[in-house]
């Protein structure tokens, strides 16, 4: 089902097959190990991940569990060194989506406490950088009218949907904006392969940025128009992230005292994202 590429796929192997055995706790200990490493993950062994805290999702009970493994889960897919290649994009953002879309809909039953508009600002917040690295990705990777570019809005755009109470202008500024470059594009080009599914994808993304606008107007927000918001939002969030990942690695220097020639099997960061 899986194929077994590096020493860190053998040990998430070792968490499916605690996930055969029903083993969970075992299984996620394993990937915590591996989380813990410093090898990149290539999209094989993200499924690996995948499918362990899928399993997990669908044993826990409570809501509070439920928020704690998807927090876990985005995690594990996000943290450094990640490799930006289209097929781990392209993989990666449906689960980062999955995660977001559960611990929404888990927000919104549990009893609502003086903490919740905070708490689904602070959700927000980290959607925004999770979407902001995969789409600085996307628009390196694949042509404004490329079906896997066009998935990236489209679960940003769902995730606007269902934050409405929390979504901020710049954010739903950029995906509209994105739709109409993608749209003019579309109409302009004579022959598009996947040109029917691309134009159903923009057409999903204007309904979900128009019920978006709708529905926050309903919580008595007002988001400003796309032409009056400045969209700098990716270029903060990845800039800030660079910083990091850059104070990380000189950080690793001073410790070590010396560089690495080159990086280990399997190993690429992301660079320009």
């Amino acid at each position: 089902m899986f194929s077994v590429t590096s020493m860190s796929s053998d040990v998430l192997k070792d968490a499916f097959i605690a996930t055969v055995s029903r083993d969970y706790e075992k299984a996620v200990n394993v990937i915590r190990s591996a989380v813990s490493t410093e090898h990149a993950f290539n999209v094989e062994e993200l499924e690996l991940i995948d499918h362990v805290y899928s399993c997990i999702l669908n044993t826990s009970h409570y809501d509070e569990s439920l928020i704690e493994v998807c927090w876990e889960w985005i995690d594990a897919i996000e943290r450094r060194p990640r490799i930006a290649d289209p097929r781990v994009i392209s993989s990666s953002q449906l689960s980062i989506y999955y995660a977001y879309h559960t611990i929404c809909r888990v927000q919104e039953r549990m009893p609502k406490r003086v903490t919740y508009p905070q708490t689904r600002t602070d959700t927000w917040n980290r959607i925004t950088q999770s979407f902001s690295y995969l789409w600085k990705a996307a628009t390196q990777l694949w042509k404004a009218y490329e079906l896997d570019r066009l998935d990236v809005l489209c679960s940003w755009s769902y995730l606007c949907l269902q934050f409405a109470d929390a979504v901020t202008d710049d954010v739903l500024s950029i995906i509209e904006t994105s739709m109409e470059s993608a749209r003019s594009v579309l109409s302009s080009t004579i022959v598009v392969e996947n040109s029917h599914q691309a134009n159903q994808r923009v057409c999903t993304v204007e309904r979900n940025a128009k019920d978006c606008r709708a529905l926050a107007e309903k919580y008595g927000r007002k988001l400003l128009p796309s032409s009056l918001v400045k969209q700098e939002v990716i270029t903060e969030v990845v800039a800030a992230d660079e910083e990091e990942e850059a104070a990380e690695e000189d950080e690793e220097d001073d410790v070590t005292g010396e560089e690495e020639d080159d990086e280990p099997l399997g190993k690429k960061r992301k660079e320009d994202l």
